[in-house]
């Protein structure tokens, strides 16, 4: 190890072999920035839609009802309550005034509320979004085959009300018509 520590020096002392270790860690810092990393950006989850929400649970059911049935194309259909919800982050200012005029006191609140608003990037505002509510779960029915098994109907059922956190009443599960049997 002390040898080896007595080499750096030397090394060191070389300007072409700094050099070129130099420009190779800069060329691979530079190349890190172009290889995509597996996580959706943050923008990008903020920027999903109602639509965009319906189909990810629409493609987790699917793979839940196939996981579970074998079924390569169950038919999902997702009802939501609303849209998107937001909270935005808001400044209160309440005034509160007390008064006595001949024997009756009498008090008064005023309450005043603002937005706070951010500049975007072409130069408007936009009030501060504090959370994003996604909509809640109406219900869920799936046709797939050998669902009108009590026993599949069961497990597909209870997948999918553990999987959404939605009570057993806004799940139907039926069979398909290749089901019959003719």
């Amino acid at each position: 190890m002390n040898r080896m520590l007595k080499k750096i020096p030397a090394t060191m002392s070389r300007p072409k072999l700094l050099l070129i270790l130099g420009i190779s860690g800069i060329v691979l810092i530079f190349l890190s920035s172009f290889i995509p990393s597996g996580n959706k950006s943050k923008k990008e989850v903020e920027d999903m839609s109602t639509d965009d929400y319906r189909k990810v649970i629409n493609e987790s059911v699917r793979n839940i009802v196939t996981g579970i049935t074998g079924d390569k194309d169950p038919t999902v259909v997702i009802t939501l309550e609303s849209g998107v919800r937001y909270n935005y982050a808001d400044s209160k200012e309440s005034d509160t005034s007390a008064s006595n005029n001949k024997g009756s006191e009498e008090n008064r609140k005023a309450t005043k509320q603002s937005y706070i608003t951010v500049k975007s990037s072409d130069g408007g505002e936009e009030p501060l979004i504090v959370t994003r509510i996604m909509p809640d779960i109406r219900g869920v029915a799936i046709v797939c085959k050998f669902g009108d098994s009590p026993a599949v109907a069961e497990k597909i059922q209870n997948a999918v009300t553990a999987a959404l956190n939605i009570t057993s009443q806004r799940v139907y599960v039926s069979g398909g018509i290749s089901d019959e049997k003719g």
